[in-house]
């Protein structure tokens, strides 16, 4: 879920947005900007078509064989903490370092970074060598806002860090190597040509694909959309927004089908490395050098689940690659459960409920040694939660019990 309130989030976009199709209001069907946001709107593509950016080298869809998590606890009472969960071994290691409440993660082999979020604005550095020091700390600002909401951090091959902003129109970019934090930022990219009426294109995800970063963007006035969610791809090097549509007017990006792209996972029938599954309001199959999507999972599929909306919360695809595994609200948020779907109408060709009775934080669904990881913030009973789906059976009985709520991890490379 984005950074800020996430309950009142969902409703203001609910009311504005037909997830089904993408449609947010009665304007949008044309492809015309009829709110004077000053960017056209490109309608969603799906199928053949040409190449519309290059890439350089795969894109960078984070670890393939980690052996441990970074876990980030939280329960907004007691106070939030920064562990590890060691995959071989089964164990959870607690409060190695304080976070907040709401703390996002990324990684690299030397460092795990600590993205401080709605109303913190800062931006931590830990050294992954023996016992995860803290390395240093750097306040975000940015002139457009007083809460510029970093979104996250992602790494690029060039070696810096790249942190979209949330309520300014920026990519704020970092080098981690500096000695001083002070000399940690190094610039900016700048995403006016693609924000919307109120200065912001509410920037979230990124991912990045050799010398292109893309960045999914919301396009909100008022946490309501204007118009589609988008893909939009940068030049590194030049440090610049690229029109993906030269036949259209303004900066044009990838048009998504559904809502507020939350997560991007590699498409595994793309050897390339140049596709990428996104989660919307369902699953998009993204060319991003042609600039296409498609549904893998359309939204009326998981709406037989009951599953509607901004309901998925994170997925990971299963061992084979034929179908995925997807957290979503189940009932009342936060209750959660976990559903298996084919893609592209495979088996199973509804959403099967394999978990239930979980309790959601943030994305905290993983797929390591063939298992599913999961986090469960059942205040009741935190733990994080290991199931196998060859056997269809939880391990460990009652999971791997943590004092506070888990609240998001990711795998470590």
């Amino acid at each position: 879920m984005i950074s800020r309130p996430a309950l009142l989030t969902t409703a203001l976009a609910l009311a504005a947005c037909n997830p089904a199709t993408g449609d947010t209001d009665s304007d949008t069907d044309t492809g015309a900007d009829t709110d004077g946001s000053g960017t056209t709107d490109m309608s969603p593509t799906t199928g053949e078509a040409p190449v519309v950016v290059e890439l350089d080298a795969p894109c960078d869809f984070g670890p393939d064989d980690a052996t441990e998590l970074a876990l980030v606890t939280n329960d907004f009472v007691a106070p939030a903490g920064l562990g590890r969960v060691a995959v071989g071994d089964l164990s959870v290691t607690a409060d190695i370092l304080p976070a907040t409440t709401d703390t996002v993660l990324g990684a690299t082999a030397d460092w795990l970074v600590m993205v401080h979020r709605f109303g913190q604005n800062r931006i931590d550095v830990v050294d992954r060598a023996g016992e995860w020091l803290l390395r240093g700390s750097v306040d975000v600002t940015h002139p457009a806002s007083d809460d510029p909401n970093p979104q996250g951090v992602t790494f690029a091959a060039d070696g810096l860090a790249y942190v979209p902003l949330f309520a300014a129109p920026a990519v704020q970019i970092y080098d981690f190597t500096a000695a001083e934090s002070s000399a940690w930022l190094q610039g900016e990219i700048d995403l006016s040509p693609v924000a919307d009426a109120d200065g912001s294109p509410e920037a979230g995800v990124a991912l990045a694909c050799g010398g292109v970063l893309f960045v999914g963007v919301q396009r909100l006035v008022d946490f309501a959309p204007v118009d589609s969610s988008y893909l939009v791809a940068v030049d590194l090097a030049g440090r610049n927004v690229l029109d993906l549509d030269d036949a259209t007017e303004g900066v044009q990006g990838i048009a998504l089908l559904g809502p507020y792209p939350k997560q991007l996972r590699r498409d595994p029938a793309d050897a390339s490395g140049h596709t990428a599954l996104v989660l919307t309001s369902g699953v998009e199959r993204v060319d991003l050098s042609r600039g296409t999507s498609e549904w893998a999972v359309a939204p009326e599929v998981l709406a037989a689940a009951g599953i509607d909306g901004f309901d998925p919360q994170a997925f990971v695809l299963a061992q084979d690659g034929a179908s995925l595994f997807l957290t979503a609200t189940d009932g009342e948020f936060p209750s959660a459960a976990v559903f298996q779907v084919g893609l592209d109408g495979g088996e199973p060709a509804a959403p099967v409920k394999v978990m239930e009775g979980l309790s959601s934080g943030e994305k905290m669904l993983e797929r390591l040694g063939g298992d599913l990881w999961i986090g469960d913030a059942d205040a009741e009973g935190p733990r994080v939660r290991v199931y196998d789906p060859a056997t269809q059976n939880e391990l460990l009985g009652d999971g791997l019990k943590t004092a506070v709520a888990p609240w998001t991890f990711i795998p470590l490379p």
